[in-house]
């Protein structure tokens, strides 16, 4: 019976070359649309899931202390789906806080920080190499103790015990020192003070893909420069990201019960001088919060390094849902369309003595059949998008990573579904024609004509609002790229200093250099300098209308106003003929007062900074601001268009990074 129905089906396949066509490609694009969201779904759950003991792994976080001063998420349709991965704690510890827990709590097997490194200039002999900063970490000793990242030549036990041993990846290891053997060699990074030269202990094979590390070179946490002051400083130091791996048998939800009493008086030093220095502050108790190392990639916090909005998995997941769906709706219309041309062949049937069920299981194995070339061919256009679908999502999805049984197994199950959707109707409506009223005259018969139009109308419905959608994602598109930003950013182009933003020395030397040839080189019309690159900021504490706040801080050269074209709507910018301007500047009386901000220098706010301030006169000495407001400029956006304009900003004096125009 299933060998006919085959038969019957592939006869009918090609017998209708155009009605199979057409079924065939909108099946196959709907199908490859959803198995590229399947890889790339499946992809980010495998984030940090290859390590062995992955379910023993933790990544520490604190409760945090300032969230009275950080924006809140907003809510959206799946906010209540990932409450949990909207919380935004703190993720930055004390330097001594892996020491102290691993000393009071036995449930801790292995403890490891990491503290990042700024871009970084990485001498071998006379070759000097220049690297990214989120590719270079110092790590505790247990690291390769703690995560399965294969040693190509080295022992994970004694591989980072040594101050000055390094352990570099095996791209490293290559653009180096190519074939040769990398383990003893020498690397210097000049632009570290204090750092003496480090030997290549051992190299590791280069992270996979769906890892979130992506580190090149490892060198031991001790041998930080500014590790034994961080060290020191205690609580009053947040720096270092820390996971934990705790032994097996271990009660989760005890241990963090544990460690939330633990918390409570090991952070009770900072809650007390925070309520002492300004008492009208909310600040609260801290708590120790473990996330799993393997959902940590889900979470919002700052500081983390790979993050996936789940509401982008969300999004897509539904979208694929509502693909599939007008797929479905177009094979099932066009079915009941042909419907007139086969139903003589239905009556036929039925006359010489075909069942029901016979009629539906042979429309039901047609669709199937072409369901099934529709996957296997949506399958190979798949593999053909995904490079351009991996940088539209920003993922590298490694096909290679995917076994063959999984993915045939998806692919068999879409299928199936497929089938179910777009053929039990069509089969159930088709074997439910009447043989006299289909053989009486050769006449064809008719179905319900009001179930086919309430699903042409549902398939309308379904387009218009894709339609209404992509015309809202253009004009949002269309607004980020019209919206007056505040400033000039036309003919701009920004270059990131090489250079430590320590190295003072070398930073200004670029600095005069590019401004030489800027006088020589017509293509250049100006250049000026700012200590973070575009939309970068750093949060300081000032003392305004009596309470501690964070305020954004911004470091920039003299005509970094006239540069950008950023109104001064009072007062007058920076000066280099005013020594004032530049100099830190002196106030003995303010330093003796709690109430009275310890800037020291001279700055220009913008207005809203300024009606916060309550409108102080320019140019004289300023309380709140710990200096002399010289000038007010105006609002302007510093980050991203999802931030509020009205967030107060502080430009001041350094020069660090260059932006040429």
């Amino acid at each position: 019976m299933i060998k006919i129905n085959l038969k019957l089906a592939i006869r009918n396949i090609f017998r209708n070359k155009l009605y199979s066509a057409i079924n065939l490609v909108g099946l196959s694009v709907a199908s490859a649309f959803c198995i590229l969201v399947y890889l790339y779904v499946k992809n980010e759950q495998s984030f940090d899931r290859f390590h062995h003991d992955q379910d023993r792994l933790y990544r520490v976080e604190e409760s945090d202390i300032y969230s009275s001063l950080r924006a809140k998420s907003q809510k959206s349709f799946f906010s209540d789906l990932m409450k949990d991965a909207e919380q935004k704690n703190m993720i930055q510890t004390p330097t001594a806080l892996a020491v102290d827990l691993k000393r009071n709590f036995p449930e801790i097997e292995n403890a490891v920080r990491l503290s990042g490194i700024d871009d970084e200039t990485i001498k071998v002999g006379k070759k000097s190499f220049k690297e990214k900063g989120e590719k270079l970490t110092y790590a505790d000793a247990d690291f390769f103790k703690v995560f399965n990242f294969p040693l190509i030549s080295g022992n994970p036990e004694t591989v980072m015990s040594g101050r000055n041993q390094v352990v570099i990846g095996e791209r490293l290891a290559e653009k180096y020192f190519g074939k040769d053997n990398a383990v003893g060699k020498i690397l210097l990074m000049p632009n570290e003070t204090n750092q003496p030269p480090l030997t290549v202990s051992g190299v590791y094979k280069n992270f996979p893909a769906n890892s979130s590390f992506q580190f090149d070179m490892i060198l031991p946490m001790e041998s930080n420069p500014d590790y034994q002051n961080d060290y020191n400083r205690g609580v009053n130091s947040f720096s270092d990201p820390l996971i934990l791996k705790i032994k097996k048998g271990t009660d989760v939800a005890k241990f963090q019960a544990k460690l939330d009493v633990f918390a409570k008086q090991y952070f009770k030093p900072l809650i007390l001088s925070m309520k002492k220095y300004n008492p009208k502050s909310n600040t609260r108790d801290m708590h120790i919060i473990l996330r799993p190392f393997a959902d940590a990639h889900y979470n919002q916090a700052t500081g983390w390094y790979h993050y996936t909005d789940l509401k982008n998995i969300y999004q897509l997941v539904c979208l694929t849902v509502v693909i599939l769906f007008i797929a479905c709706l177009n094979y099932i219309l066009l079915t009941l369309t042909s419907a007139i041309s086969r139903s003589q062949d239905v009556g036929v049937r039925k006359t010489i003595g075909a069942g029901r069920v016979q009629i539906v299981t042979q429309y039901y194995t047609e669709t199937q059949l072409l369901a099934f070339i529709a996957v296997i061919a949506g399958f190979l256009l798949s593999v053909l998008c995904l490079p351009f679908f991996g940088s539209l999502t920003g993922t590298q999805i490694v096909l290679a990573n995917f076994s063959v049984g999984t993915i045939a197994l998806f692919l068999f199950v879409l299928a199936l579904i497929l089938g179910l959707l777009a053929g039990i109707y069509p089969a159930l409506a088709m074997s439910g024609l009447k043989p006299l009223n289909i053989m009486r005259g050769f006449s064809a018969y008719r179905i319900n004509p009001v179930l086919s139009k309430s699903l042409i109308v549902l398939q309308f419905t379904v387009c218009v609002i894709m339609v209404i959608s992509t015309m809202a994602i253009n004009k949002q598109i269309h607004f980020l790229n019209e919206t007056d930003m505040g400033f000039d950013k036309d003919q701009v182009l920004m270059i990131r200093s090489p250079y430590s933003w320590q190295d003072k020395q070398h930073t200004n030397t670029l600095r005069d250099e590019l401004f030489h040839y800027a006088a020589t080189e017509p293509a250049i019309a100006d250049v000026t300098s700012g200590s973070y690159y575009y939309g970068g900021i750093n949060f300081n504490g000032y003392i305004i209308n009596g309470e501690k706040v964070m305020l954004q801080a911004l470091n920039v050269d003299y005509n970094y106003f006239s540069f950008l074209k950023i109104p001064i709507v009072k007062g007058r910018t920076f000066s280099r003929n005013i020594t004032t301007d530049s100099a830190k500047l002196d106030y003995p009386d303010l330093k003796k007062s709690q109430k009275a901000s310890l800037a020291f220098r001279s700055v220009v706010v913008n207005e809203t900074l300024y009606k916060m301030l309550g409108k102080p006169p320019v140019g004289e000495l300023d309380r709140q601001m710990g200096g002399i407001i010289i000038g007010v400029c105006k609002d302007y956006h510093i980050q991203d268009l999802t931030k509020k304009l009205n967030r107060p900003i502080i430009p001041s004096t350094r020069r660090v990074i260059i932006v040429t125009g």
